[in-house]
């Protein structure tokens, strides 16, 4: 099911998968793209974290179909023009 663009809804999930993607190695494809890449070891953590990323990602790509294919850079600046630069707390 498509989330409204510009709702409270898609301000929440795209605020958790960009704070879930910090510091990951995953940054490198768009929006509902984002794969696992078997050349990089990972600690137990982060690799944990990887996959909740890429999961969430995929998600996301069916949640916004307006969004997907976008670069992270892209999602941060919508995100940013649209809400401001901070993202609300986690709920």
């Amino acid at each position: 099911m498509a989330i409204e663009p510009g709702s409270e809804e898609e301000k929440k999930i795209l605020a958790k998968w960009i704070r879930t993607g910090r510091g990951l190695i995953v940054g490198g494809s768009p929006l509902g793209d984002s794969y696992i890449d078997p050349n990089v070891v990972r600690d137990d953590d982060v690799g944990q974290r990887t996959k909740e990323y890429v999961e969430l990602d995929h998600q996301l790509g069916e949640q916004l179909p307006h969004l997907k294919g976008k670069f992270r850079y892209e999602l941060e600046k919508y995100f940013s023009d649209n809400w401001g630069p901070y993202l609300p707390l986690e709920d």
